[in-house]
């Protein structure tokens, strides 16, 4: 008996730490609150701008927080902070009407909340809104106005009762200056602990030069100058689309023909069948308005609501937008639909041409330089979730790419530039206000970059423009390394596109080519083309594409990105290839079935990149060529080449030379010798 009491008593003492080390069972653990205490922790990968000024508003988000390590003005320590997380850069555009600036922070787990203190440092009276809840359902729980009195700056505290993950500060103008916030209360659950701080998963595949570049054009052309890429980005406007003035939505109808022909007589054919059929792809970057918006005085970067005054941080409103994204995508998806599902008022009505699976809709989206025309993370997420399933079908039938061909994806509206903030509010949004958490730009995540730099930095010099630089001046390997990997960790599965990048012939812009000693303008061009496409392979994005295909104007014409095309066209039906198209050219058939292999040298006056065939990886291929502008050379340079190499050839690049100047290389040693200057040489390298 004594002993059963023992086992008994036992039994009793164990299941309390069974309970604590393993939540009984996989239960989930209850963590008990003892006092309000200091919310630490909070990271700037859990603060979110809604409006999105983090890249070019001169401000972060973060900055209220930024600074909690050093007060605790419940505790009695306190001070001054100093950083302000409002927008100071055209800080209007910024602030939606009747919105304001909002800025989230997720806590990561639910938190007993008590109270916040502010640093009010505000010279006007404002209002600050804080809420608690979630992007669906927020509670208005604390209104804080401020002293605008610098007599009554510093430390303020406001009760904060709730129990909530996420908070959302909403500043009312921009001359709220709150310097920093500091949250009490407990947590109800265990916290996570930060985020790796690299990326160390699956990645995709690398792509071949071949399947890797593509080019940017606003209309079509004989597809021989397509050669050297697999890929076109086709810019166009909705209101080549939705030309329709008579019926209003939903009756309303769709012009198709935009880049198509009649072929034999009773078959119309677009672009994208002639270029599929030569084993291209084709996307449409679809931005603006429709006509009937048009006539009303609206253009490219106003919002392409249904009807006007309608929301524009609501899915609901675009629904006439999401209707053409459905057609375009019925017509040149995969999925044959009902013809008679399809309201269009200007062909044969035709679906499922299997020409086209990916949709761009709209194009630098996040332009900060359109003012109030600027289009917030917000906005562009209620788009493109109509422009994606007709906003998981609250719209109705016929609404959205992807309704339309399960094939069918949306790509992201090119950001003006590395805004990888954007792409982690719009993926935040993505998993806040979609029940499925569905991110909606599976086509790929796009950014768009040019190499420059400001003309000079003091005080005589400012208002002079910015001029192009080398993509080594601008680190632009490294620069796009940054941004890849920023994006495996949002979104591990989806491409990272550099949809824009380029240089212009004419000197007289700002977006200028830097001149190497000895060579044009245009061979310059040609050059600098190269060593940035080669920086883009080696970064780990899975597409380039450069801009643009051809100039419709004089080499020397001073309107940026006028002169950025690899060929001219001369108005009579023919075309002049510039020297970077005979570059890339080269580029293509020599590398177009090599992958990115590995950076053998980034240091020095020469800089050596490794690329391996895709099927025959003893074959391999060296870029090779000196960083710099100067006019460096290097003779008799040395690089080591394989055991059982049977052949090495150099191949120097040309003008009006498609496949490049071959020179047969002898090893010596184990050795090859050859010249390296700053125009780029391929050192091919193959076995028996």
């Amino acid at each position: 008996m004594a002993r059963k009491k023992i086992i008994y008593v036992f039994l009793l003492l164990l299941i309390p730490i069974l309970y604590s080390c393993t939540g009984f069972f996989n239960k989930e653990i209850k963590i008990t609150c003892k006092g309000s205490q200091k919310i630490s922790g909070i990271r700037p990968e859990f603060v979110y701008d809604l409006s999105g000024y983090t890249a070019s508003g001169g401000s972060s988000p973060f900055r209220l927080f930024d600074e909690n390590d050093y007060f605790d003005p419940k505790n009695g320590l306190v001070g001054t902070p100093t950083t302000n997380p409002q927008p100071t850069k055209q800080a209007d555009i910024f602030f939606a009407l009747n919105k304001g600036n909002r800025i989230v922070v997720d806590l990561r787990v639910p938190y007993k909340l008590s109270e916040v203190y502010v640093y009010d440092q505000s010279a006007y009276q404002d209002t600050i809104w804080i809420y608690t809840g979630n992007m669906q359902n927020w509670k208005l729980k604390t209104t804080i106005v401020t002293k605008g009195d610098p007599t009554a700056w510093g430390w303020r505290r406001f009760p904060l009762q709730d129990s909530s993950q996420f908070l959302m500060i909403s500043f009312r103008l921009p001359t709220a200056s709150i310097n920093e916030m500091v949250l009490y209360g407990c947590p109800t659950a265990p916290v996570p602990p930060p985020p790796p701080a690299t990326y160390e998963g699956a990645r995709l595949q690398k792509k071949p030069i071949r399947d890797f570049l593509g080019v940017n054009m606003y209309n079509s052309i004989p597809l021989e100058w397509l050669h050297p890429f697999s890929q076109v980005r086709m810019y166009t406007i909705a209101n080549t689309f939705d030309m329709d003035t008579t019926n209003e939505y939903p009756n309303n109808k769709i012009s198709i023909s935009r880049y198509g022909y009649l072929y034999k007589q009773d078959t119309f054919r677009h672009f994208s069948d002639d270029l599929v059929a030569n084993g291209k792809q084709m996307w449409y970057s679809v931005r603006g308005v429709p006509v009937w918006m048009n006539m009303k005085g609206l253009w490219d970067n106003d919002r392409p609501l249904t009807k006007l005054g309608m929301d524009s941080e609501d899915p609901m409103s675009y629904g006439r937008h999401a209707n053409m994204m459905w057609t375009l995508a019925a017509v040149f998806g995969k999925t044959k639909v009902d013809t008679n599902e399809l309201q269009v008022n200007d062909m044969i009505r035709v679906t499922g041409k299997g020409t086209m699976t990916k949709f761009e809709n709209g194009n630098e989206e996040d332009a900060s330089w359109v003012g109030n025309k600027y289009c917030s993370p917000l906005e562009y997420f209620a788009q493109s979730s109509a422009d994606y399933d007709g906003h998981m079908g609250k719209l109705g039938n016929r609404h959205g790419v992807h309704a339309a061909d399960s094939n069918s994806e949306l790509i992201m509206s090119g950001l003006v530039e590395f805004d990888t903030n954007r792409v982690k509010v719009l993926n935040f949004l993505c998993k806040e206000l979609r029940p499925d958490k569905k991110f909606l730009w599976q086509g790929g995540i796009q950014y768009h970059h040019y190499s420059n730099k400001p003309k000079g930095t003091k005080l005589w010099q400012r208002n002079k423009g910015f001029t192009g630089i080398t993509p080594e001046e601008d680190s632009l390997r490294k620069r796009l390394t940054s941004v890849r990997e920023h994006a495996y960790k949002l979104q591990p599965g989806v491409e990272c596109i550099l949809g824009e990048y380029g240089y212009d012939k004419s000197q007289l812009s700002r977006q200028a080519t830097p001149i190497l000693p000895g060579y044009s303008a245009a061979e310059s061009q040609a050059i600098l083309l190269l060593r940035g496409i080669n920086a883009g392979a080696f970064s780990g994005f899975d597409r380039m594409i450069i801009y643009w295909m051809k100039d419709d104007v004089n080499e020397n014409d001073p309107n940026t990105y006028l002169t950025s095309g690899l060929l001219r066209d001369e108005q009579n039906g023919s075309f002049k290839p510039y020297p970077s198209w005979y570059y890339i050219n080269t580029l293509v058939s020599q590398l177009g079935n090599y992958v990115a292999d590995s950076i053998i040298s980034e240091r020095g006056d020469v800089w050596i990149y490794k690329y391996r065939h895709q099927s025959s990886p003893d074959s391999i291929a060296y870029f090779v060529y000196c960083p710099s502008r100067n006019g460096k050379k290097v003779n008799q340079f040395e690089i080591n080449v394989p055991e059982g190499t049977a052949f090495v050839n150099e191949v120097s690049f040309a003008d009006k030379s498609p496949s490049g100047i071959i020179k047969k290389l002898q090893p010596v040693g184990g050795q090859v010798r050859f010249e390296v200057t700053e125009v780029p040489k391929l050192i091919l390298v193959g076995r028996q």
